[in-house]
């Protein structure tokens, strides 16, 4: 048997910041922007109050920042509710061929040490592409039967991508990080049941939590098996069907997976958003009136229907998984952002309405980034669209300036807009700071802070 799990630990060790590329490294930062974005936007919903509650029953130390609020908890709590934040809006960025979502489970580890033990921004970079890299090649090894049998892969493989992190950042041996990889690997999060729910977003949050409690103990001398993940009844074999061992380890540094990195314009399911932008390229060109509306007849991918063919719901969480509401909530704003997820919006009965009028079917010849659209109207007409590629996939990505405005925005009034620009700033050149505080007394909200 190929020994993947002390060959992945092998190449964390031997890897350092200079053997990684330029275009990996700036991957990065985007990356980091956007999540942080995110993070700090969704940091006073009430998903976080209740965990936040439990924090301070524990009587958690004040070791870290909670993003975009005042508070501190222990580096554990911290990595929990940063990574929860992070998701709660499913406007976090997307690695498009798993759907895996990397920063989420990654950074809030990664930045909660990093704060409490005084970490230089060329560490942080570095610790999150090994650890991106090690849970997208595991992602990639075990889709799709992992996903398709219910695992939110997010989760599942993310607390081994925080291990892997943690494990450089801590400066563990070979054999501590392949027991750091192990003791994560046996606690895999996330039923995609819970998609629509406040446990969606504890997914990444609690595989955050895991991988650096793994590296923690770890680093003690705690053991694991060291074919965590390619034994027989390893994290590969028991929850796939995969046998890709060789995605794990194969022609590691030649690229990073990184570099794939997508980011979403919309604030939902990745698999609503040609759909979203179908209806707002027709409603641009024709300015329509719902009343004018007889059908929207949407026409995509399969896992549009399995993961966003929600119909019957009464939250903002829950339509963020249902592509009818998305698609009339392009039509109506011109956009899919926080503010069209809200439980009011969801509830609105003109959006209600207008749900009802919209159909989905099936064609397995599409792919994932694409759809057809048609608009019939009331006066007989017929208005139809097609997009190629959606905005934010791989063949249209979003710009460094569509980021900026993104992060502004979903910031909202929580920080400052002075903080804002200089948090772009040091976000874009972090490999050069060497005193990380600056930064985290950035992401601390002005006396009036709201959720958006």
């Amino acid at each position: 048997m190929k020994m993947v799990t002390s060959q992945i630990a092998r190449n964390i060790n031997h890897t350092n910041f200079g053997q990684i590329s330029r275009s990996a490294v700036y991957e990065a930062k985007r990356s980091l922007l956007n999540w942080l974005g995110v993070a700090i936007g969704a940091a006073y919903h009430d998903s976080m109050d209740k965990v936040l509650n439990v924090s301070r029953l524990m009587e958690s130390s004040p070791q870290a920042s909670i993003l975009g609020r005042n508070e501190k908890t222990d580096m554990l709590f911290a990595a929990l509710l940063n990574g929860m934040s992070s998701h709660i809006y499913d406007f976090d960025d997307t690695l498009l061929e798993t759907v895996l979502h990397p920063s989420s489970p990654v950074f809030p580890a990664v930045l909660a040490y990093s704060q409490y033990k005084k970490k230089t921004g060329k560490e942080v970079l570095e610790a999150f592409i090994l650890g991106c890299e090690v849970q997208a090649r595991l992602a990639l090894a075990v889709y799709p039967s992992h996903y398709w049998r219910g695992w939110h892969i997010t989760g599942s493989v993310g607390g081994i991508g925080a291990a892997a992190a943690m494990s450089k950042l801590l400066g563990l041996d070979e054999e501590k990080t392949s027991f750091a990889i192990g003791i994560a690997a046996t606690d895999p999060t996330g039923l995609r049941e819970m998609f629509g729910t406040m446990t969606k977003p504890y997914h990444p949050g609690k595989a955050a939590m895991n991988g650096m409690l793994a590296a923690f103990i770890a680093g003690e001398g705690f053991t694991s098996s060291k074919q965590a993940l390619e034994a027989e009844r390893g994290f590969i074999n028991v929850l796939s069907e995969e046998t890709k061992m060789e995605l794990l380890t194969d022609n590691w540094g030649d690229k990073w997976e990184i570099e794939k990195n997508s980011y979403k314009p919309f604030a939902s399911g990745i698999v609503t958003h040609p759909a979203i932008d179908g209806i707002i390229a027709i409603q641009k060109a024709h300015n329509l009136k719902a009343e004018e509306v007889e059908e929207i007849q949407v026409t995509g991918h399969p896992l549009v229907k399995e993961l966003t063919g929600k119909t019957d719901f009464k939250t903002g969480l829950e339509g963020k998984f249902s592509v009818y509401h998305c698609v009339a909530a392009g039509f109506l704003h011109l956009k899919a952002g926080v503010n069209e997820f809200t439980d009011d919006f969801v509830n609105n009965p003109k959006v209600k309405a207008l749900r009802s009028k919209i159909h989905l079917t099936i064609d397995e010849s599409i792919k994932e980034d694409q759809v057809r659209l048609t608009v019939k109207l009331t006066d007989g007409r017929e208005l139809s669209h097609y997009v190629e590629h959606a905005t934010g996939s791989m063949d249209l990505p979003m710009t460094d300036q569509q980021l900026i405005e993104k992060f502004k925005d979903v910031t909202g009034n929580i920080i400052r807009e002075e903080a804002k620009e200089l948090l772009i700033d040091q976000v874009y050149r972090l490999e050069e700071i060497e005193d990380l505080e600056g930064f985290f007394q950035l992401c601390t909200p002005v006396e009036s802070a709201s959720r958006i």
